[in-house]
C-alpha cells in the first residue's frame, strides 16, 4: 500500500494518551488503524440509516397492502361472492 506523510494536529490530551499507549515506532500505524476503524464505523452507521429508511418505507407499503387485503377478506366475509359463482 503506498503511503502519503502528513502532518496532524492534536489535542495535548489526546496526544499525550497516544504517546502513553503506543510505541513511537508503531504511531504512525496506530493513527493509520483508528482512522480506518472510524471510516469503517461512520460507512456503518451510513449504511444503517439507508436501512432503517428503506424499512420504514418498505413497511408503509405492506401496511397499505395488508389494509386492501383486510377490506377484501371483509368483503368475502360479508357473503359478497365473485361474479358468476354462487354458494352450493
Amino acid at each position: 500500500m503506498a503511503k502519503h506523510k502528513v502532518t496532524l494536529t492534536l489535542p495535548a490530551e489526546l496526544w499525550e494518551e497516544i504517546r502513553q499507549r503506543v510505541p513511537a515506532r508503531r504511531l504512525s500505524q496506530y493513527i493509520a488503524e483508528a482512522t480506518a476503524a472510524r471510516l469503517a464505523e461512520e460507512e456503518r452507521l451510513a449504511l444503517r440509516a439507508r436501512l432503517k429508511e428503506q424499512c420504514l418505507a418498505r413497511a408503509s407499503q405492506d401496511q397499505r397492502l395488508a389494509d386492501e387485503f383486510f377490506s377484501a377478506e371483509q368483503e368475502a366475509a360479508d357473503g359478497s361472492s365473485p361474479v358468476g359463482h354462487t354458494h352450493a
